[in-house]
C-alpha cells in the first residue's frame, strides 16, 4: 500500500509537496482504515481544484516516476530523460526534479526516490524498515558515487560501474535478477495511472477478463447488475475490422484498407425484450459502442483496471473519474474501495474530480479529501481537509456541510471569477 508520494520541481509543482495516504486519528468511517504494520492507511483519496490548479499533475507524478523506473534499463548512453521542471521560475529550469515514494510490501516498508534532469540521475536512494526495526539504507547514489549495504543489499554490489549516468540503479539491479530491486519494480508495475476521459484504451484489459472468465469477471458482472445499467450480460464476438468500422466516429480509408481482413472483438450487451404486457419474451444483443450511453460504455471499459486493482491489492490513480458518469455511479465505485468485503487486500484508489457530491462525510473521511490550488507564483500547493484551518486557526468540524462550504470558497481550490 502507498504511504506517501513526494514531488518537487515537476510541471506546476515547484516546491516540495507531499501527498499522504496515512489516516489521521479522526473517528469517522474507521472501518475503512487499514492497519498495516505501524501505519493506518486509507483506501481512497480524492483531489479537488479549479481547472489548471495542478491536481492532475499529482497523478501524473506517479505516472512519470513509474515510466522512468520501468523504462530506464532500455535507455542508451546519452539518451535524454523525460524531464518536465517547473518553467515559471528562472532557477527551477536548471534544477533537478525529485520523486520519492514510501510503500508497504508484505511486512516491509520501502522508501525509494531519485533526482534527475534531462541528462543524468543526480541522486538515488532506497531504504527499508522491517517490523520492530529502524529504517536502514540499502543504497545511496550521488551521481557516479555509490554507497551500498553489503549485508542488506548485496545484489547491488559490483554493478555500480555498469550503471550509466542516465539510468536508474534500481532498474539495472532488477534486470540482473536482484530480488529486492525486482520487488520495487513490481510495486511500480502494480501502480497504474489512467484517465477517465478516454477509456477505450483500457477495454482490452476488460475484454480479456470477461471473455475468458478470469478472476474479477464475476465481481464486474455483479457490479453492473447492482448499478442497474439495463443489460443482463455481456458477450463477445469476433468480426472482421471492416464489419465494425461503421461504429467508429470517423474511419481512415488507409487504416480500413490496412486492417480490413484483421479480426477484432466486438462487445455486445444483452437486453430483455418485452411484450405489450411488459413480460420478458426474449433477449436481444446490442453493440456496446453503437447503442449504449457514454456512461455505460465507460463503466464497462474501466471495469478491467478497477477489478484488477481490487483483487490484487494494487494502487490506481484516475484523472477525471467522474467524466460521463452519474454521481451515484462514481459513489458506487468509491464504495467498492471503502468496503473491506469488496477490497480485502487494501487496494487504493486516488482520483481527481469536479463531482462535489463526494464532499460528504458519510461517504469520505476528512483526511481523504484533498485540494489543489495555485499560489501567487502559479505553482501548485496541496492540502487535505483534515489539515485545513480557517482564519481563526480552527480545523474543520465533522458536522460541516463540506460541499456547501467548498462552493462558498471556504477551503479555496475553486475558480476565482470576478
Amino acid at each position: 500500500m502507498l504511504i506517501y508520494l513526494k514531488i518537487k520541481n515537476f510541471r506546476s509543482i515547484k516546491d516540495e509537496r507531499v501527498f499522504s495516504m496515512e489516516a489521521s486519528s479522526i473517528k469517522e468511517l474507521r472501518s475503512s482504515v487499514y492497519n498495516v504494520r505501524d501505519h493506518k492507511l486509507l483506501p481512497v483519496a480524492v483531489f479537488y481544484g479549479a481547472n489548471s490548479s495542478g491536481k492532475t499533475n499529482i497523478l501524473l507524478a506517479l505516472q512519470k516516476m513509474r515510466r522512468l523506473v520501468l523504462r530506464s534499463v532500455k535507455l542508451n548512453p546519452g539518451d535524454k530523460l523525460d524531464y518536465e521542471p517547473f518553467e515559471l521560475n528562472n532557477h527551477t529550469l536548471s534544477e533537478p526534479t525529485m520523486f520519492e515514494v514510501q510503500f508497504i510490501s508484505d511486512t516491509t516498508i520501502y522508501r525509494y526516490g531519485f533526482e534527475y534532469d534531462k541528462d543524468i540521475i543526480y541522486k538515488e536512494w532506497l531504504f527499508e524498515k522491517q517490523e520492530k526495526q529502524k529504517e536502514y539504507n540499502l543504497f545511496a547514489r550521488v551521481e557516479s558515487n555509490f554507497d551500498i549495504s553489503k549485508t542488506r543489499f548485496p545484489e547491488g554490489l559490483g554493478k555500480e560501474e555498469s550503471t550509466e549516468t542516465n539510468r536508474l540503479f534500481i532498474s539495472l539491479v532488477a534486470q540482473l535478477k536482484g530480488a529486492k530491486a525486482k520487488l520495487i519494480l513490481d510495486w511500480f508495475k502494480n501502480s497504474n495511472v489512467i484517465t477517465g476521459l478516454d477509456t477505450e484504451g483500457y477495454e482490452g484489459i476488460t475484454i480479456e477478463m470477461l471473455k475468458n472468465n478470469k478472476e474479477g469477471s464475476k465481481q464486474a458482472l455483479d457490479f453492473f447488475h447492482h448499478l442497474q445499467l439495463g443489460f443482463n450480460n455481456i458477450v463477445f464476438i469476433e468480426r472482421k475490422f471492416s464489419e465494425v468500422a461503421e461504429l467508429l466516429s470517423h474511419t481512415d480509408t488507409e487504416l480500413l484498407e490496412k486492417y480490413k481482413d484483421e479480426t477484432v472483438i466486438e462487445t455486445l450487451t444483452t437486453h430483455n425484450v418485452y411484450n405489450d404486457d411488459k413480460v420478458v419474451v426474449s433477449q436481444r444483443n446490442f453493440s456496446k459502442d453503437k447503442k449504449e450511453s457514454e456512461g455505460t460504455k465507460k463503466i464497462i471499459e474501466i471495469s478491467g483496471p478497477l477489478f484488477d486493482t481490487l483483487i490484487n491489492g494494487k494502487v490506481l490513480f484516475v484523472d477525471e473519474l467522474d467524466a460521463k458518469l452519474h454521481p451515484l455511479l462514481t459513489i458506487s465505485i468509491v464504495k467498492l474501495f471503502m468496503n473491506k468485503n469488496t477490497n480485502p487486500k487494501g487496494a487504493q484508489l486516488v482520483f481527481a474530480t469536479h463531482d462535489t457530491h463526494l464532499l460528504n462525510l458519510s461517504i469520505l473521511r476528512r483526511d481523504m479529501i484533498w485540494f489543489a490550488e495555485k499560489d501567487c507564483d502559479e505553482s501548485t500547493d496541496i492540502y487535505s481537509l483534515i489539515e485545513f484551518k480557517d482564519e481563526n486557526g480552527l480545523k474543520v468540524r465533522n458536522d460541516r456541510s463540506i460541499e456547501k462550504d467548498y462552493f462558498n470558497g471556504r477551503y479555496g481550490a475553486i475558480p476565482f471569477m470576478q
